[in-house]
């Protein structure tokens, strides 16, 4: 009997996960190299971005407010809406393939204070993601343990030494209107 709690470990835990809630971000901050004593405040919208030839990079801090329910596991999902009755504001340059990674951050953002000189640490990878031009073309799971009750804060940047630029204005349109456009935190049982 036992070992039917390690089948989700085995095949993934999304297979036996239903979807409890979807949280929107509750903070989205840019970390500007070109500006690295600059603190931008929130946003609503979000850029990440490197260039090879100036070394110039934008990554974006993104924070939840984690409710205290009966969800076990999270996992963070980038979506982009393709309604084009939408017309979901976005746009994506560079180099192919147009990835970008995940990390935990310590759950320390100051919307008033953080900058590209001074923000909280990673604490791991999370996951990641490839985009193309009509969206999003793949990302890995990115599932990890709810911080119920607390806050989950990632950082969002670039992965390699590529030309990459993708700017989104985070939207929560519900799934009948194409859904989410930008990063999610779903909460699962």
């Amino acid at each position: 009997m036992h070992a039917l709690a390690l089948l989700p470990v085995l095949f993934g835990l999304g297979a036996f996960a239903d979807l409890l809630r979807t949280e929107f971000p509750h903070l989205i901050i840019p970390l500007v190299s070109t500006a690295p004593n600059t603190s931008f405040g929130t946003r609503l919208d979000a850029t990440i971005s490197y260039s090879p030839s100036s070394g110039a990079s934008e990554f974006t801090e993104i924070s939840f407010d984690v409710p205290n329910n009966q969800a076990a596991i999270c996992r963070l999902k980038f979506w982009i809406n393709p309604d084009p009755n939408k017309n979901a504001p976005r746009e994506l340059s560079g180099e192919a393939p147009y990835v970008f990674n995940i990390s935990r951050l310590e759950p320390k953002i100051n919307k008033n204070s953080d900058r590209w000189n001074s923000y909280p640490a990673t604490t791991g990878y999370v996951k990641t993601v490839e985009l193309d031009h009509s969206g999003v073309k793949w990302q890995d799971d990115g599932w990890f343990s709810c911080p119920k009750g607390q806050v989950a804060q990632f950082l969002l940047r670039p992965s390699g030494n590529r030309a990459f630029r993708y700017y989104w204005f985070e939207l929560d349109y519900p799934a009948d209107q194409g859904g989410a456009h930008g990063i999610v935190l779903e909460m699962h049982t």
